[in-house]
């Protein structure tokens, strides 16, 4: 019972970005710079990135976005790799960490280093959260090279109770 009520505390307290993001949605990206290597696929931006697709925000000092050309040559995203001051908004879920990628072909985000996140009251603190928007799940995790039995910590709102 008490294994099966602290599921369900964590997922109620993980971010519903599987459940709510459009990740079909166009990416919109604003920058102070942009340096295009079309030979390598690639698109660097710097300087206060701000990348929005649908409701999902990412902030973070620089961003590389490799890309996949189609048949007519057109750019098609493939990845984004967040790196430096990283923030993840999304409805009242806010995350931070020191890195972030975003696989939009596998349809997978990932944020790596002091990653703490905030939804609704709720707050979770580990090294990684990995969130799968093509199976609905998260997990959130602690472990590391230099910290191998590394814990995840979290705290999560009680519902009040009417009085008696």
């Amino acid at each position: 019972m008490t294994r099966a009520l602290f599921c369900l505390l964590l997922m109620s307290a993980t971010p519903a970005l599987a459940q709510t993001f459009d990740s079909a949605a166009p990416i919109d990206v604003d920058a102070a710079r942009i340096d295009i290597a079309d030979n390598q696929n690639e698109a660097i931006f710097t300087g206060a990135v701000v990348i929005r697709q649908g409701s999902l925000t990412l902030n973070a000092d620089r961003v590389r976005i490799s890309y996949a050309k189609d048949s007519s040559g057109n750019p098609q995203v493939q990845r984004l790799d967040a790196l430096g001051n990283v923030r993840l908004r999304q409805n009242t879920m806010h995350a931070t960490a020191n890195s972030g990628i975003y696989d939009v072909k596998g349809r997978l985000v990932t944020l790596l280093g002091s990653v703490k996140m905030d939804r609704d009251g709720n707050h979770l603190e580990g090294a990684r959260v990995v969130w799968n928007l093509n199976t609905r799940t998260s997990s959130f995790d602690n472990r590391s090279a230099a910290n191998p039995g590394g814990r995840v910590t979290g705290r999560f709102t009680v519902p009040k109770q009417p009085p008696n």
